[in-house]
């Protein structure tokens, strides 16, 4: 009797566990959560932070996988750093996403302290972001690949606008890099891809001193005005620069059920139900049953 409670309560446990579903945390005034970093501390993979319209003096550490954090208005859902580190850290945490803020006035000399700072972190989503008077507007290092940044303003910050040292295979589209010192410097960085972007009015529009990332897509590049182009390396070319500025497009921003978690999928990708899932939940189900009539007998 001992043993077939034991095992019930296993079924159960499992079906519990193969059904949860994430749930929505609320900050702003009047909901479950006033700052930001408290939803954060609280989100469990899968979960998505929705933020209110208005202003948080924070600066966020994020080292939970899968979540996601977006504000309700990218003009009107403003975190400010204060001056005095990255607005947005995402330290050793793969599969995030962030979009709908401004994020201004990152601090520290650093090169690694910006709007938005990846560190040693994987497959994450950063759009329709307003980043705008920071030392950096977006920062990845230290082994940070595989990650997208696209829709964004990226301006008027310090230093430059995108930072990428020490890692590889990243994808920056679709952003418009404006009146930075440089637009792009990439340091001990390779196999990168910097294409449909608007490069104008920087002080120096793009550094890459490798020479071994990717600046058009083997059809469209970039728009530079002026028209400086990149620097660096041999190699560091654009070869199909654009003749007018990229319309910046809002990128879709997938639900966590879109998101594939599996190893080998990429963001915004549909994520497909496993087959065999479907199959054990109904054969705990038929053991479940078959358990609770042998209990009766």
């Amino acid at each position: 009797m001992v043993s077939t409670k034991i095992l019930l309560s296993i079924c159960i446990i499992m079906l519990n566990i193969g059904f949860a579903s994430a749930a929505t945390l609320n900050v702003g005034q009047g909901q479950t959560y006033t700052t930001i970093q408290s939803a954060i501390d609280a989100a469990k993979t899968g979960d998505v932070i929705s933020v209110a319209e208005g202003t948080y003096s924070e600066n966020l550490v994020v080292k939970m996988n899968g979540i996601s954090i977006i504000g309700n208005n990218k003009e009107k859902t403003i975190i400010d750093g204060k001056k005095t580190g990255s607005v947005i850290k995402i330290e050793q945490a793969n599969n995030v996403k962030v979009s709908g803020f401004t994020l201004q006035n990152s601090g520290g000399s650093g090169q690694s302290d910006g709007g938005i700072s990846l560190y040693r972190a994987n497959n994450n989503f950063i759009a329709n972001v307003i980043l705008v008077n920071n030392a950096v507007g977006i920062s990845i290092y230290e082994g940070s690949n595989n990650n997208i940044v696209s829709g964004n303003e990226i301006k008027s910050n310090g230093k430059y606008g995108v930072f990428i040292f020490s890692s590889n295979d990243n994808k920056i589209y679709n952003n418009n890099i404006q009146k930075n010192k440089f637009g792009f410097y990439g340091d001990s960085a390779k196999a990168n891809h910097i294409y449909s972007n608007n490069f104008i009015d920087n002080n120096d529009q793009a550094y890459d001193n490798s020479g071994m990332n990717s600046w058009d897509d083997g059809t469209s590049g970039n728009y530079w005005s002026p028209n400086k182009g990149v620097l660096g390396g041999k190699n560091a070319k654009d070869n199909f620069p654009l003749s007018r500025a990229v319309t910046i497009k809002e990128e879709a921003v997938p639900t966590p059920a879109e998101q594939k978690t599996q190893e080998g999928t990429t963001q915004g990708e549909t994520a497909k139900s496993t087959p065999g899932f479907t199959g054990i939940t109904v054969l705990i189900s038929l053991i479940a049953v078959g358990l609770l009539k042998a209990t009766r007998k």
